[in-house]
């Protein structure tokens, strides 16, 4: 089993809001967790017997392999990233009850916007 650990985050720009709050709070000492939001945390790349899946806070979904290595190439959540589409996965996952207790139990599938139609 190769778990990746991924920071998934918003594009940054200059004026980004978590650039103000650090600059703000520059001289303070916070904990990680802090700037831990739905849309700046750590999520697991994993790669196991020749399948892919990713995780974040305990859910896990199957992943393509192409959507591994773009999201560990690529961790950030905008238009057409693989991380925005396996973030908006993980999200139904949660929703559904579905990979909370995986490898015990299966992942979520790929195809899971499909479920229940």
């Amino acid at each position: 089993m190769n778990i990746t650990n991924l920071k998934i985050g918003l594009h940054q720009f200059n004026d980004s809001a978590l650039k103000k709050k650090i600059i703000a709070l520059r001289n303070h000492l916070l904990p990680l967790a802090f700037y831990q939001d739905e849309h700046n945390y750590i999520a697991q790349a994993i790669e196991h017997d020749g399948q892919y899946f990713y995780r974040i806070n305990g859910v896990t979904v199957q992943a393509l392999q192409c959507e591994y290595e773009f999201a560990i190439a690529n961790p950030r959540l905008y238009y057409f990233s693989s991380a925005l589409k396996l973030h908006f996965r993980v999200k139904k996952a949660r929703e559904l009850g579905l990979g909370l207790h995986w490898p015990e139990q299966a992942a979520a599938p790929i195809n899971i916007f499909d479920l229940g139609k």
